[in-house]
């Protein structure tokens, strides 16, 4: 009689072993998926309008409970934001030049008009309100 490829012994462990694995991948680094691309960092909510460049896209943490919003300005004060989260499961995203790249399943955004380019991801990224007065940028509420 031939034996089967997977033993009732073998396929026991395969459980055990998936539960293993996925405690390891819970204790990776958290890189919050920013990759190369460190976000600027509010401090007091605010960054200065200067430090955002002229046409083009930048990821900041204005802290709080979803920090991470992707500023894009054109001239002057002309200024757009969207969430740095990924419509598809909620990762954090890093800036690739002139992409926004999910980490988790490889959804990829336009970071000039945050369209998807690339799925899983269904859905573009929502706008989010900034405000800028006397040449500050914060989160409007």
């Amino acid at each position: 009689m031939e034996r089967p490829c997977l033993s009732r012994r073998h396929a026991l462990l395969l459980p055990a072993t998936a539960a293993g694995l996925g405690g390891l991948a819970a204790c990776a680094p958290d890189d919050q998926g920013f990759g190369t691309a460190e976000p600027l960092r509010a401090s007091d909510g605010e960054i200065s309008l200067d430090e955002v460049p002229e046409n083009a896209s930048t990821l900041v943490n204005f802290g709080g409970q979803e920090p991470f919003v992707l500023l894009v300005r054109g001239s002057g004060e002309d200024l757009t934001a969207y969430s740095g989260y990924c419509t598809h499961n909620g990762c954090a995203l890093s800036q690739e030049g002139e992409e926004l790249d999910c980490p988790c399943h490889g959804s990829r955004f336009d970071a000039a008009t945050g369209e998807v380019l690339n799925g899983p991801a269904t859905r573009h990224l929502p706008e989010v309100r900034v405000v800028v007065e006397d040449g500050a940028v914060r989160r409007s509420s």
